[in-house]
């Protein structure tokens, strides 16, 4: 029975720390009026996807023994993965600083607390 209780409180423990850094990113991309792509989403992320797609699919043909389609084409699907996820961190470079420090500080608080409400402090 007590294991039940210790699973309940670790689970709302981690609730709540989830939920604070959730708060965190949520008040930085307030403080950024909603936007977290600098420039516009759709002109970034293109480019650098197909490059990167053209990379891996000449790659997965030049250096494959067996030169069939389906090797070829997971090269490409490997490389736009890639150049989007490269894109996409690239685009949103001035936002993800700032929240990373709202919700470590916001994640740390929470930590704090809820070592202050174990290890209380006896002044007397």
């Amino acid at each position: 029975m007590e294991s039940v209780h210790l699973r309940e409180s670790a689970f709302g423990y981690f609730k709540q720390l989830v939920r604070a850094g959730l708060d965190g990113i949520d008040s930085a991309r307030n403080e950024r009026d909603g936007r977290v792509f600098t420039p516009p989403l759709q002109t970034v992320v293109w480019t650098p996807t197909a490059i990167v797609a053209t990379i891996g699919m000449l790659s997965a043909h030049l250096l494959g023994k067996r030169k069939s389609v389906s090797r070829v084409a997971l090269g490409g699907l490997a490389g736009s993965v890639l150049g989007f996820g490269a894109a996409l961190a690239w685009a949103s470079r001035d936002f993800i600083g700032p929240a990373a420090r709202t919700a470590v500080r916001r994640v740390d608080a929470v930590r704090d607390a809820h070592w202050l409400e174990s290890h209380p402090i006896d002044y007397a």
